[in-house]
């Protein structure tokens, strides 16, 4: 019972799905990064190697572990330097070593490097130390030889002959026969490379004792800007005055070495964490965000997640904010983890921000992370921007941590001045947030209303006027009714005709009282009560009560209040919504910071902080990470940014220590990356797209196999924790149980964006800008000429026609518009395209010029997340092109991305004719573009019309506008709405109280919000304004414009 019991204990706390997730995560990492860190062992100060002079014998028979000399001081260093640092460096068994100079390669490549080895483990035993082999798996030192074969920049050539050596890696125990395969191999692949059976060929040159005469130890030395020059200086001498020995041809020879090397910097801190995670107890994973993998994978029910209910929220954000950004911060207040499709344009950073804004006003800490550096300091810039105190800090690289450092000593010292202008905003609170939105709300609700009223009144009206015609002349009653009197001609109707047929005392006096009542409202002097008397008058009253009605719609427009003033006082109480939520941020940072100072025990817990961020003692500093109170930090700074592998640098790795974390441009991002800053938060929002550039990994697919393997990780899993093509995003979309897709466009020009909306989003994206009807917004250049270079993916004409239109393009803007230059991207496919561009436009443009108009040349990797004016399209896909170019001219994700980077224009040269393109993206692309420039051309000589009346009235008010001199526009599809009349490409008027021949999907008060988004002021014309005054309408509608 004790032994079941403790089983079921250490399964739970040894054996949980995290920590299965955390080792494979770790050797996924480890396994990718190691081959590629080391070519030339002596390219690096900090590899330390001991060749071993007996024969090999730990691989070629399969030994778990190799007996070595214990009294080798060298080899004692070696071990006590490797158990000294873990995080920073480990230790290999390397076979096979490649040795020499590879004389044809341009760069002339000095090589010192295994071709194959093991991880392994340096361990004291008695007087021997035994070297544990960690692996049952050989790896290849794939870095090593990429910079044998790359002959230019070919690196899928590159790719292709590594798969091919990759497939005869030798298995343990290493045969000769598995050894000739392999070094036949090598040999064929990369023919002038010696396999060397002499000895004298061997290096024999170990690296372990510290010499202080040839080298300067710099891990101490704090780098800076000023003393970075000096620094640079001295290796430089230092390099000439070491000896230069003969460099020996290239060969493989057949020797072994245990060699420590440093983990890339960039992937030791994640390695380390990943083994930490590993290590925890199953327990602590409930307070972060992995518990939602964990208990997906235990099927168990995540308590803390609340229901979506229907009560008002209160977002606080300091920028405009669409409905799917509200509903992604509405989400993360009920999710632990939440998914965020970010197509282009769809505003991922201004999502984040709001995000960060509504959760530190409601005293929440935020940790955002990205891979890239660039969309980290976008986030934290545009915080900063907002103007509240020490709100975002941007962390990771040592020139922040000395900011920080300087910040906080800042802030202690009294140098923070955090009363400035504080009179604006010392008493903004939540509840003033709370209270504006219920206004503001209950206004729109008003509006709707109103909106709702005057539809009610168009319908009764037409009804009022059809039964006029049928009831002809009023015979009974003459004038209008109040609702008592219409109620009391209703009972003296009732009572007549239940006593037409009666007789008696009783009946008689009810119908004398009732004719008198009827007379005296009617003002009538006789009414005989006859059956097709009371019927005319039951008509009548019918008539007559549809007429009260309308006035009581008229009245209740009226208590309600005043359409087109209530639509101004939402306007401006929009415009103040985002300076509220700015003057809550600044007066809660105020009052965080004061109490933080106020406080002797947090002041000295920041005062360690602060040195310790600038100590040069790596160990200690980490130390002191780890061991102090690290919430006084987040007191001070609520939003931390940092990239996914600098993060540890930063931050010590504490369970749910953030209560939320935002992973920015998640499709690009690693999943092991991730999983430190996900340990870190108790709730996780993952923002990404997959139909733009993918996460990208250079590990082999059998070394993926086989950890996952190895670590039981279940087929079902599998699928979606494959680390080589399974990005942050794509694992987050499963995860996630409320994602959320961003849909409203605010880059481009519809026709720029639409073919993406239809080809990759069904659909789905709202294009917040009009079209431009003048301009050429898509354009299509054919180039003849065009052909592609046999050597390389380079069409000559199409750069020549690229350029030429470029420097047109330039000329012309300089003459209209030299104060504020367009600027200009240029994109292809294809690297040796590119390379020639950069060659080519410096020819006809000045360094001046390029940078005044921010010209970028690059593939769709150099504009990921970027944007300009106009893009240059040069697809290099010509009729005597490879097949193999349209392949990759059409990956999705890259196609996506290259044409969605335009703000107002995108030009595009093709050299393919057209009619006999292959089916795919570019040709459908195409044939886009030539229907766009067909409509245009009927456009312009009238020959269809592009206004879209939806009712009559529409077309009434539009004509009566138009024989003013205005420009009317009916039914222009603005954000997937139609816009009723668009007055002058300035403001849109919505015409209300008639049915619309095309429903729309969203409510009145919703669509004019998402109009007003779009850049338009909305005004509204209701059918009974313009049935009492058609002038006063257009007076107040025309006022402005």
């Amino acid at each position: 019972m004790l032994q079941e019991a403790t089983k079921a204990l250490n399964s739970a706390f040894n054996n949980s799905f995290i920590k299965k997730l955390s080792q494979y995560l770790h050797d996924c990492v480890r396994e990718e990064v190691k081959s590629s860190t080391f070519r030339n062992l002596k390219g690096d100060k900090d590899n330390k190697w001991i060749f071993l002079k007996e024969q090999e014998t730990l691989l070629t028979q399969g030994l778990e572990y190799l007996k070595l000399d214990g009294s080798n001081p060298n080899l004692t260093e070696l071990m006590i330097q490797s158990d000294l640092s873990t995080k920073d460096k480990y230790l290999i068994y390397g076979y096979m070593f490649l040795v020499g100079r590879n004389g044809k390669s341009k760069k002339r490549n000095e090589f010192l490097t295994p071709l194959l080895y093991v991880p392994c483990k340096l361990e004291r035993n008695g007087v021997n130390i035994n070297c544990v082999r960690q692996d049952d798996i050989l790896s290849l030192n794939t870095g090593a030889l990429a910079a044998l074969l790359k002959k230019g920049d070919d690196d899928d050539e590159v790719d292709l002959f590594l798969e091919g050596i990759l497939d005869v890696v030798p298995e343990l125990p290493i045969t000769k026969e598995k050894m000739d395969i392999f070094l036949t191999t090598l040999k064929s692949l990369i023919p002038d490379i010696e396999i060397s059976q002499d000895s004298s060929d061997d290096a024999d040159e170990d690296n372990v004792e510290k010499d202080e005469t040839l080298s300067k130890d710099l891990s101490e030395t704090k780098i800076t800007g000023e003393n970075m020059d000096e620094i640079i200086d001295d290796e430089i001498q230092e390099q000439k005055s070491k000896p230069v020995g003969d460099i020996k041809k290239l060969c493989v020879t057949y020797q072994s070495a245990i060699i420590l090397t440093k983990r890339p910097s960039v992937t030791a801190g994640v390695l380390h964490e990943l083994m930490q995670i590993a290590e925890k107890p199953s327990g602590v994973y409930r307070e972060t965000t992995l518990s939602v993998i964990n208990d997906e994978y235990t099927q168990t029910p995540d308590k803390s997640i609340l229901r979506d209910t229907d009560e008002e929220f209160y977002p606080i954000t300091p920028l405009s904010l669409s409905d799917s950004q509200e509903k992604v911060i509405k989400n993360i207040e009920n999710n632990k983890f939440v998914a965020v499709q970010g197509p282009p344009g769809t505003g991922k950073s201004q999502t984040i921000v709001n995000l960060v804004a509504h959760l530190i006003a409601n005293g929440k800490t935020v940790l955002v992370a990205s891979r890239m550096d660039k969309a980290v300091d976008v986030v934290a810039d545009r915080l900063n921007e907002l103007g509240a105190p020490y709100l975002a800090l941007r962390a990771g690289r040592m020139n922040y941590q000395k900011q920080l450092s300087l910040k906080l000593q800042d802030l202690l010292s009294g140098k923070a001045d955090l009363d400035d202008d504080v009179e604006d905003y010392i008493f903004a609170d939540v509840k003033d947030m709370r209270q504006h939105l219920d206004c503001m709300r209950e206004t729109e609700a008003k509006c709707e209303k109103i909106i709702k009223l005057e539809r009610g009144w168009h319908d009764l009206k037409a009804e009022i006027q059809q039964q006029a015609l049928n009831v002809g002349e009023l015979q009974y009653i003459k004038r209008a009714l109040k609702k008592s009197e219409i109620d009391n001609i209703s009972d003296v109707i009732k009572t007549l005709t239940a006593n037409m047929e009666k007789s008696g005392f009783f009946a008689s006096f009810a119908n004398m009282s009732s004719l008198r009542q009827l007379k005296k409202i009617l003002d009538i002097k006789d009414f005989e009560v006859e059956p097709e008397n009371l019927d005319r008058l039951k008509i009548e009253l019918d008539f007559i009560t549809q007429k009260w009605k309308l006035r009581k719609i008229e009245s209740d427009i009226q208590k309600i209040g005043n359409l087109h003033v209530m639509m101004e006082q939402i306007r401006q109480m929009k415009r103040k919504q985002n300076k509220l939520a700015v003057n809550i941020l600044k007066s809660t940072r105020r009052e965080a910071i004061k109490a933080l100072l106020r406080d002797e025990k947090k002041r000295r817990r920041i005062k360690v902080h602060a040195m310790s961020l600038v100590e040069r003692r790596k160990n200690l500093q980490s130390r002191i990470l780890e061991e102090e109170d690290f919430k006084p930090l987040l007191e001070a700074f609520p939003c931390w940014c940092v990239t996914t592998y600098a993060v540890s640098d930063s931050l010590p790795l504490k369970p749910g220590m953030f209560d939320v974390a935002i992973i920015d441009e998640a499709s690009q991002c690693d999943i092991a990356s991730c999983f430190p800053i996900m340990y870190r938060a108790k709730k996780t929002v993952v923002v990404g797209d997959d139909k733009q550039l993918p996460h990208l990994s250079f590990l082999e697919k059998a070394k993926e196999q086989s950890f996952l393997s190895q670590y039981g990780i279940p087929d079902k899993y599998q699928l979606m924790w494959r680390f080589r093509t399974n990005s942050m995003f794509d694992l987050a979309d499963y995860y996630s149980m409320n994602s959320v897709m961003l849909d409203e466009h605010f880059r481009s020009l519809p026709p720029i964006i639409n073919f993406s909306n239809h080809e990759f989003y069904s659909d789905r994206i709202r294009v917040m800008k009009k079209d431009s009807s003048e301009d050429n917004v898509l354009d299509l250049i054919k180039v003849p000429d065009g052909k592609v270079d046999m050597d390389a993916t380079r069409n000559l004409p199409e750069i020549e026609a690229l350029v030429k239109t470029l420097h047109e393009i330039i000329i012309e803007d300089e003459r209209k518009n030299p104060d504020k230059p367009v600027t200009v991207g240029i994109i292809s496919p294809f690297r040796a395209q590119v390379e020639q561009l950069k060659i080519s436009v410096p020819k006809v443009l000045s360094d001046y010029m390029i940078k005044k108009h921010q010209i970028e040349i690059g593939t769709a990797h150099t504009f990921q997340g970027d944007e300009r004016d106009i893009i240059l399209m040069s697809w290099a896909f010509a009729n005597n092109s490879y097949p193999q170019s349209i392949t990759f001219l059409q990956k999705p994700n890259l196609f996506n991305v290259a044409i969605t980077r335009a703000r107002s224009k995108c030009i595009n040269f093709v050299s393919h004719d057209i009619e006999t393109m292959p089916e795919g993206h570019f040709r459908n692309y195409v044939s886009f573009i030539k229907q766009y420039q067909e409509r245009k051309i009927s456009l312009a000589n009238n020959e269809i019309d592009e206004n879209i009346y939806k009712n009559k009235l529409e077309r009434e008010i539009a004509t009566a506008i138009k024989n003013l001199d205005h420009k009317v526009i009916a039914g222009a599809d603005i954000a997937g709405l139609s816009a009723d009349l668009i007055i002058d490409d300035k403001f849109i008027i919505e015409v209300d109280g008639v049915e619309d021949s095309k429903k729309q999907s969203v409510s009145n008060m919703k669509k004019q919000a998402i109009l007003e988004r779009c850049g338009f002021k909305v005004k509204r014309i209701t059918y009974r304004e313009w049935q009492y005054s058609a002038k006063a309408c257009l007076d107040r509608v025309l006022a402005e414009s």
